[in-house]
C-alpha cells in the first residue's frame, strides 16, 4: 500500500540575491523579542513531544524509533492516546510542464534566471549525498550539512533526489534542477520549526519547503492517526502559523502527502479531507501532485490530471487546500546510491520542491526589478493568482487547490506590474482598524474584452487549535478581510468553497475562511473599482495585506503607492546601454556600485526625465544603481549579463 513521502526544504537568499544590506532589511522588519519567546515556546513543545516517544518506546521494548517498510522510512513523530504517530517521506519535464524553463538564459522570457548566488534549505529525514557528480564544482559540493558532525554523512536517496530537483546543474540534462545554479544548506527533520525560525530572523530566510508529513495510515494500511486529525486546525498548524506571523517575509512550501488513496471512516466525505498537521496551516503553500501531458520538445502540456495518490483537502473549516499543483509524477532526479546514480520517484514530495525552486526564480526576478524581495503573503498570492486552472473543475477544489504552477505567467505579471506602463499590479500595504486606511478602492480600465482578476492574501495572526474536535467548521481565520470588484451596481465576489457541498464545484460569495481571496470577472469591459474592506476587530489594530491584480489597461491611483513603477530601468539584465526615463521625476545625477559598494561610475545629467548609461565596459554580475532627483534618492538593483 502506498505511504506517504516526506520532504522538507528551505530556502534562502544569500551573495548576488540577498545582500548582507537587503538581509538586515528583512530583519528590520521582525519583532526579535517576540521571536525569541516564539523559539523558546517552540524548544519547550519539542521537549514535551520528545518525552511522549521516549515514554512510549521505553514501554514497549518491541517497537523502533524509525524503521523501513516498502521502501519508505517511517519515523515516531508523536504520541497520542498512547498511539504511536509516524512520519515519512511523502527533471526537466517538471520545468517544462511548469514553464519554469522560460525563466533561464534562452528562455522565452530573457531573463536569464538561474539561481546563481542563492542558497537554498532543504529539511529531510536523512541527509542528501553531498558530493553526487549534480552538486560538485572544482571538487567542492554546493551541499553543506550544519547539523551533521561529518561534511559527508550517510546519504539516503529521498533527500538526494529533492535535493536534485532543486539544485541539480545539469550533468545529465533531464536531472537539471529549477534553481540549477543556487546551493543547498540541508538539515535533518528532528527541529524543523525551531531551526526555520532561527534561520528566518538571523539570515533573512525566505522560502522553505517541506515535504514530508503524517500519513493517514500506517505501514500496516491502518490508522495512523485519530480521526479528528485529517483536515484539523490543530497545536502543530497553529504552531507554524505562529512562524510565519513572526516572519513575515518566509513562505513555508510543504507537500500535501501521499494519502490520497487510503481511507477513513467519518471525514468530511468520503474521498477527500486528508490533509494531516501543517498541511492546515493558514498561511503556508500546501503543493498537490499533478500527473500533466507535456510534450518533451515543445513543452506543449496536453492533458492535466491529478496524480489519485496526492491527498485531499480542505481544511475542516472549508478553506481551500492544497493551494498549487504542480508535476510530482515520475520525476527524474539524482539518487544517494552513488555519485552518478539516478532515479525516478512519485509523490508530493516530488511536486513541492518544483514549486520550492521556482519561487526562488521568482524572488530573484522581482528582486532583480525593484531591489527589494516579496513578503511571503505577496508570491503566495502571485502563484495562487497566476495558476492554471483544471477544465475538470473550474475554481478551486480540493484536490488541485487555485490550479497548476505557471512560472511563466507569474514572471510576466511581475515584469508587467514593474512596466512604465504597467497592465499588472503587485502591493503589499496595511490596512487599519479605523481611520484613512480602513477601507482601501482603487479604478481599473479594461478597453477590450478579458479577464479582470485580482487576489488579495495576507498572513494571518495564528488561530485557536481544535485539537481532540472532529471535522470543526469553527473557522481559524483571525482576521477577516474583503476583496470585491464593482462596476456600477454590480458587484463580483471572490471565489470559494462549499462546506455543505463539497462534492460540487466552488462557488462565489462572501468568503468568510480563506486568506487568500480571487475575485474573477470574465469578458471584463469599462471600467472597475476594486476595494479592500474587513469585517470585526484587528489584533494590534491593523493587518497588512498584498494585492495582485491583472487584466486591465489603465490603473487610477489616488495615492503614491507606485512612485517607484514611474520609474523604468531597462533593459535588467542589460548588455550594453541601460536606458532610464520617468513621468513624475527629473534627474539630476546617478551613481553605480558594484556589490562590494566601490563607485563604478557616476554622472550629472542636469534636470533630464530620461537617458542613457554605457554598460557595456562592466563585468558580469551584479550593481546598484541610485538615481537622485529633487524628490529623493530611488536605488535600483541592475544585473549586468
Amino acid at each position: 500500500m502506498k505511504k506517504s513521502l516526506l520532504i522538507f526544504l528551505v530556502t534562502s537568499f544569500t551573495c548576488f540575491s540577498q545582500t548582507v544590506k537587503e538581509i538586515e532589511f528583512i530583519r528590520s522588519k521582525y519583532n526579535l523579542d517576540e521571536i525569541n519567546i516564539l523559539k523558546e515556546n517552540i524548544i519547550n513543545s519539542n521537549t514535551l513531544r520528545s518525552n511522549r516517544v521516549q515514554n512510549y518506546l521505553n514501554s514497549n521494548f518491541n517497537k523502533s524509533l524509525e524503521f523501513y517498510s516498502g521502501g519508505i522510512k517511517y519515523m515516531i513523530y508523536d504520541v497520542i492516546d498512547n498511539s504511536p504517530v509516524y512520519i515519512s517521506t511523502d527533471n526537466r519535464l517538471s520545468a517544462l510542464a511548469s514553464k519554469t524553463n522560460t525563466l533561464y538564459p534562452g528562455g522565452s522570457l530573457g531573463l536569464n534566471l538561474t539561481g546563481s548566488g542563492m542558497k537554498v534549505g532543504v529539511w529531510e529525514i536523512n541527509w542528501p549525498l553531498v558530493n553526487h557528480q549534480e552538486f560538485m564544482s572544482n571538487s567542492v559540493s554546493k551541499v553543506t550539512v550544519p547539523d551533521s558532525s561529518s561534511p559527508t554523512p550517510n546519504a539516503e536517496l529521498h533527500a538526494t533526489h529533492v535535493v536534485g530537483t532543486i539544485a541539480a546543474k545539469g550533468v545529465v540534462a533531464n536531472a537539471k534542477g529549477m534553481a540549477y545554479e543556487s546551493n543547498i544548506v540541508a538539515y535533518t527533520a528532528s527541529n524543523d520549526a525551531f531551526e526555520v525560525t532561527d534561520e528566518g530572523s538571523n539570515n533573512g530566510l525566505l522560502i522553505s519547503n517541506h515535504s514530508y508529513g503524517v500519513p493517514v495510515l500506517n505501514d500496516n494500511g491502518e490508522l495512523n492517526v485519530p480521526n479528528w486529525y485529517m483536515g484539523c486546525y490543530n497545536s502543530t498548524a497553529r504552531e507554524w502559523d505562529q512562524v510565519s506571523q513572526n516572519l513575515p517575509y518566509y513562505l513555508m512550501v510543504t507537500s500535501a502527502g501521499n494519502s490520497g488513496l487510503d481511507s477513513y471512516p467519518n471525514g468530511l466525505l468520503a474521498g477527500i479531507d486528508k490533509l494531516t498537521g501543517n498541511k492546515n496551516c493558514k498561511n503556508n503553500l500546501v503543493v498537490a501532485n499533478a500527473n500533466p501531458t507535456v510534450n518533451p520538445i515543445t513543452g506543449v502540456m496536453s492533458n492535466l490530471v491529478i496524480n489519485p495518490s496526492s491527498s485531499q483537502g480542505p481544511s475542516d473549516d472549508g478553506r481551500i487546500k492544497p493551494d498549487i499543483a504542480a508535476d510530482g509524477t515520475n520525476l527524474f532526479s539524482s539518487s544517494s546510491a552513488s555519485t552518478t546514480s539516478y532515479d525516478t520517484l512519485t509523490g508530493t514530495s516530488m511536486a513541492s520542491p518544483t514549486v520550492a525552486g521556482t519561487l526562488i526564480l521568482l524572488q530573484q526576478h522581482y528582486n532583480n526589478l525593484n531591489s527589494n524581495f516579496m513578503r511571503a503573503a505577496t508570491i503566495k498570492g502571485l502563484v495562487c493568482h497566476t495558476a492554471l486552472d483544471d477544465t475538470s473543475n473550474i475554481g478551486p477544489d480540493p484536490y488541485f487547490g487555485w490550479g497548476f504552477l505557471d512560472a511563466n505567467s507569474s514572471a510576466s505579471l511581475i515584469s508587467n506590474a514593474s512596466s512604465p506602463n504597467p497592465t499588472a499590479l503587485i502591493t503589499e500595504r496595511t490596512i487599519s482598524q479605523s481611520g484613512v486606511n480602513s477601507t482601501y478602492s482603487f479604478q481599473v480600465t479594461v478597453n477590450d474584452p478579458k479577464t479582470l482578476k485580482a487576489t488579495l492574501c495576507w498572513t494571518d495572526i495564528a488561530g485557536s487549535s481544535r485539537d481532540n474536535q472532529l471535522n470543526s467548521s469553527t473557522r481559524a481565520l483571525s482576521h477577516d478581510l474583503d476583496l470585491k470588484i464593482i462596476k456600477n451596481s454590480e458587484t463580483f465576489f471572490p471565489w470559494k468553497l462549499d462546506l455543505n457541498n463539497l462534492a460540487g464545484p466552488a462557488i462565489k460569495g462572501e468568503n468568510l475562511v480563506d486568506n487568500v481571496e480571487k475575485v474573477e470577472v470574465d469578458n471584463a469591459i469599462g471600467t472597475y473599482t476594486i476595494q479592500i474592506t474587513k469585517k470585526g476587530f484587528l489584533s494590534g489594530g491593523s493587518q497588512a495585506y498584498s494585492l495582485i491584480v491583472s487584466g486591465f489597461d489603465q490603473v487610477s491611483l489616488s495615492n503614491s503607492q507606485f512612485s517607484q513603477n514611474k520609474i523604468a530601468v531597462y533593459p535588467n539584465p542589460v548588455n550594453d546601454i541601460l536606458y532610464v526615463n520617468s513621468e513624475v521625476n527629473n534627474f539630476t545625477a546617478y551613481e553605480l556600485f558594484d556589490i562590494q559598494g566601490r563607485l563604478i561610475k557616476k554622472e550629472i545629467v542636469s534636470n533630464l526625465n530620461s537617458f542613457e548609461i554605457e554598460t557595456s565596459s562592466l563585468i558580469k554580475g551584479v550593481y546598484m544603481l541610485n538615481l537622485k532627483s529633487d524628490n529623493g534618492v530611488f536605488t535600483q538593483k541592475i544585473v549586468k549579463r
